[in-house]
């Protein structure tokens, strides 16, 4: 049974742009897309997905890294925030693997006692341009460079559709819509790639499937390998799945044959 993915997105206009991309590239991959709405109980989500992305929309309210607004922050959800934190927790606690993209990076970031950059053109004056507008920009687009660890999960799931190799870091070109961006670094993730300016363009964890990144991999054609990367984790979350409740459900009809 191919891996059922759920795909969480806003109800703001800016949300829905890329969805048929992050469908269509999700069936390229080998699963199963569905999207849900951030309201309701996160619970129901983890217990079906055996895969989450966190998609990109609005700011992440400060609240929930202990800061007050700046004056550059832009539109917030306080509702849509709680409730993928929520989320990211409940699919970290049942083995659940997360892809988050762009914001959804940041509420990955949050969620484990990171910090984020309010707005990167007002706190890092020598920056380069992030923020470009997927609305008047061509989202296929390469509008900078990064540096890549190759000691990473996200090196690894696209070396293949690289033209180029290296050792310690490799350079690629990505897409940018995004103003802000993480500051201090989450609890058991770790950086794996910089723009020129030193700004964080991803992070993983060690153990499972759970990545980070701040560019739109849904429309860049070697990023078919991080999709990929992730169908196979969710591929394995769901046998794990599967063998639990084949597990719970022999010892329950065990325990009826006691009594």
């Amino acid at each position: 049974m191919k891996p059922f993915i759920a795909i969480i997105v806003g109800t703001e206009e800016s949300s829905w742009i890329s969805i048929k991309q992050q469908f269509n590239v999700i069936k390229n991959a080998g699963g199963i897309p569905g999207v849900f709405l951030p309201d309701g109980d996160p619970e129901d989500i983890v217990d079906i997905a055996d895969a989450i992305v966190l998609t990109d929309g609005p700011d992440v309210h400060p609240y929930f890294y202990g800061a007050d607004p700046s004056p550059y922050i832009r539109s917030v959800d306080y509702d849509r925030d709680k409730f993928e934190i929520e989320l990211f927790k409940l699919a970290l606690k049942r083995d659940v693997p997360v892809l988050g993209i762009s914001r959804g990076m940041h509420i990955m970031n949050v969620a484990m006692d990171g910090t984020l950059y309010q707005d990167i053109a007002s706190e890092i004056p020598k920056a380069i341009k992030h923020d470009w507008d997927i609305r008047q920009t061509n989202p296929h687009q390469r509008l900078h460079g990064i540096r890549l660890k190759t000691a990473s999960k996200v090196y690894e799931a696209i070396k293949d559709y690289l033209e180029v190799s290296s050792t310690n870091e490799t350079f690629i070109h990505v897409n940018s819509f995004h103003h802000q961006a993480v500051k201090k670094v989450g609890e058991g993730f770790k950086p794996i790639a910089f723009s020129i300016d030193g700004i964080t363009e991803a992070i993983e964890r060690e153990e499972g499937f759970y990545v980070g990144v701040q560019w739109r991999p849904e429309y860049l054609p070697e990023m078919i390998g991080l999709y990929k990367a992730l169908i196979n984790a969710a591929r394995e979350s769901q046998y794990r799945r599967i063998e639990r409740e084949n597990t719970e459900m022999q010892e329950e009809l065990l325990s009826g044959n006691e009594m």
